[in-house]
């Protein structure tokens, strides 16, 4: 059996924010985590999100209202 690593998705800067695009631990889909510039650079593990989107469109919207 062979097993297929899906690759990680390179993060999206947005106005100093950044949006990384993850496997959704609730669903088969995926989500649009949004850290604060100051969050992302504590590094992968301990860095809190501070908005969960559906889509990429949602992410922006969340921090063009921040």
């Amino acid at each position: 059996m062979t097993v297929t690593k899906i690759p990680a998705k390179k993060p999206i800067t947005y106005k100093g924010f950044k949006i990384l695009e993850e496997q959704d631990k609730h669903s088969d889909g995926t989500v649009f985590n949004v850290y604060t510039k100051d969050e992302w650079s504590y590094g992968k593990g301990f860095c809190s999100v501070e908005w969960e989107a559906g889509n990429l469109q949602e992410a922006k919207d969340f921090i063009d209202s921040y």
